[in-house]
């Protein structure tokens, strides 16, 4: 469960930094492209972010079917 909870915290964290990059280009109306760097790597790093919780769920999701496929492992 705190698996779960932290892939979408960090989903949550990803789709901020979206909104964030997104509203920085619109608050920044300048023609040059340098000026919208920072908020195009801004959109990049949520998108990151959320390509991260995604792969945490697709590991959680792995390990809970194996696990109750073959049962826990012995030591």
């Amino acid at each position: 469960m705190k698996t779960i909870t932290l892939t979408y915290v960090i989903a949550l964290g990803g789709v901020a930094m979206i909104v964030f990059g997104i509203y920085c280009l619109i608050k920044e109306r300048a023609a040059e492209l340098r000026s919208h760097i920072p908020a195009i790597q801004t959109i990049a790093v949520g998108f990151v972010l959320i390509g991260l919780a995604r792969a945490v769920q697709l590991l959680l999701l792995i390990l809970v079917t194996n696990y109750h496929v073959a049962g826990p492992i012995a030591p």
